[in-house]
């Protein structure tokens, strides 16, 4: 009976080991699954984000550029929020200063129409919620209206007119392209020098002569480059050698 006794309490006291050794492997595993939890980093929320978009890279003096975007939390649009359109005026140097303001759409759309004298790099703000978007480059091209007389038989006088602000000096020549009324692109390329003839006003003259079978009859555009020191127009804008397309 002793004998038995004693095998049965091994025998228990073997099993009770293993128990225990099962239950402090089982309670190991949650500690270290609990640890494993606590040391991975707890998943970032979305920041506000501000998606900012140009209708036109390049407008004509006294036009408005078109600024839309949305302020969004990850997937969630924001509306009701104060926004903030500001710009970097030509040279570029300085802080961006405030151009209007604004506040979101029930889809945290907004939009702005700035008009602007000079190149400008724009940005939009979310002041509440400490978001910037990327700047983006807006050009503003001189405005310009283009007319020709004609002189006398076969030839012909074309003007390109120039409004600027009245500190802007323009000194690129003004190019023009001629072709005959049926084609599709010019022919010839004609260059003429820009010149001032007020404050914020400059004019371009050329006095081209048609070919006879032209009979009269043809087609003409120009392309100004921009003036260095100018600050308007595309500073990389080329133009055609002699084929403008009409």
């Amino acid at each position: 009976m002793f004998t038995l006794r004693a095998k049965r309490t091994v025998c228990q006291a073997d099993t009770f080991k293993h128990s225990v050794a099962a239950h402090y492997a089982d309670r190991m595993r949650l500690i270290l699954a609990l640890a494993v939890l606590l040391a991975l980093p707890a998943s970032a929320s979305a920041a506000p984000t501000i998606e900012l978009k140009l209708g036109k890279p390049a407008v004509r003096y006294g036009a408005t550029h078109t600024v839309t975007g949305t302020l969004t939390d990850g997937t969630t649009p924001l509306p009701g929020q104060p926004i903030v359109l500001e710009g970097q005026r030509y040279p570029f140097q300085g802080s961006f200063r405030e151009l209007a303001r604004a506040t979101t759409g029930p889809n945290g759309e907004f939009a702005f129409k700035p008009a602007l004298d000079r190149n400008h790099k724009l940005r939009v703000a979310a002041p509440a919620q400490g978001a910037v978007s990327q700047p983006v480059r807006a050009y503003v091209l001189p405005s310009f209206e283009l007319s020709f007389r004609p002189l006398k038989p076969g030839v012909a006088r074309l003007y390109q007119r120039y409004t600027v602000p009245k500190s802007v000096k323009l000194s690129a020549p003004t190019l023009f392209y001629i072709g005959s009324r049926s084609a599709t692109r010019s022919s010839r390329r004609v260059a003429a020098k820009t010149k001032r003839t007020s404050a914020g006003h400059f004019t371009a003259i050329a006095t081209v002569h048609l070919p006879g079978s032209w009979k009269g009859r043809f087609r003409f555009g120009s392309c100004f480059r921009t003036s260095p020191g100018s600050g308007m127009g595309e500073p990389l804008a080329s133009c055609p050698k002699v084929h403008l397309r009409f």
